[in-house]
């Protein structure tokens, strides 16, 4: 509910329906059991546990996910646990800093944080057969996988019973002006800032060079890579760190023009961990 008590209702042979007390961001429901991710990142499972796979691990995490007899979750340290049933391999997480996790029925995918895929487990229809390229985001089906690229098209593999893998071609959707924007970031757990650009109407866009150093050189402005929106580069984050009062600043300097300072353009010292704050519009054009 909206004060973040979760309650269940229906079959409850494994207690699956039974939640515990708490205030929770997330949760998620397996075939006869339960996970949920509470306000602090911390995982409760509750339900059948013949698998183990309502064992949740300690930590901090970000995003839990259910698979068939079997969990994964992404820390806020950007890897991914795993539990439970490990037939196929499908609890077996890589190593590596990811931004998504997605569980098929004994295959699972994951979004690393230089958008490229990476899938384990079940590959009998060849779900796990990842293509190269980059995406923004991956979903796992039972015998099937789809991702959607950095460009806005669809690809898909695996199973091809009922076309599961035949994705549409592509639709463009237009960015009401793709050079204006806000600057996002956010604080991660080992310290450093990544930030990112939100163009006014559309999805976030995650330039390829985007994270503040925990201990970066005072005074310097330093530069993201190339900021992409369809097709065209708007142009590079700047960000910098006070050389007298510490404080993190960040700026926009538009393909071919000249550094934006943005009226709210500074981060919190005390900004919560994995928590997106975002500037001011800025509209180079404006």
């Amino acid at each position: 509910d909206t004060d973040g008590q979760i309650s269940c209702w229906g079959d409850n042979r494994y207690g699956q329906a039974e939640a515990p007390d708490g205030r929770y961001q997330q949760v998620i429901a397996g075939y006869d059991y339960m996970c949920a991710l509470d306000t602090d990142g911390q995982i409760s499972c509750w339900g059948d546990n013949r698998y183990g796979q309502a064992e949740a691990p300690g930590g901090r995490y970000q995003q839990v996910i259910a698979g068939d007899r079997y969990m994964c979750a992404l820390g806020t340290n950007g890897q991914i646990s795993c539990w439970g049933d490990n037939n196929y391999g499908r609890a077996d997480a890589p190593d590596g800093r990811y931004q998504q996790v997605s569980a098929g029925r004994r295959h699972t995918c994951a979004l690393d944080t230089n958008g490229q895929i990476s899938c384990w487990g079940d590959n009998n229809y060849g779900q796990a057969d990842a293509p190269v390229g980059r995406y923004q985001q991956v979903s796992a089906g039972r015998r099937h996988t789809c991702a959607l690229d950095t460009n806005g098209a669809i690809s898909c593999w695996g199973g091809q019973t009922f076309h599961l893998a035949a994705a549409p071609d592509p639709i463009s959707i237009a960015v009401e002006d793709p050079a204006a924007g806000r600057i996002t970031a956010r604080r991660l757990e080992d310290g450093r800032i990544e930030f990112a650009w939100q163009p006014e109407g559309g999805e976030r866009v995650l330039p390829r060079s985007r994270y503040l150093p925990s201990s970066p050189p005072r005074g310097r402005w330093l530069n993201s890579s190339e900021i992409v929106v369809e097709g065209a580069s708007v142009g590079r984050i700047n960000v910098r760190v006070g050389a007298e009062d510490g404080r993190i600043e960040f700026a926009f300097t538009p393909t071919g023009g000249e550094r934006i300072l943005p009226p709210s353009r500074y981060f919190p010292a005390n900004a919560a961990v994995d928590r997106w704050l975002r500037s001011t519009l800025i509209e180079p054009g404006g």
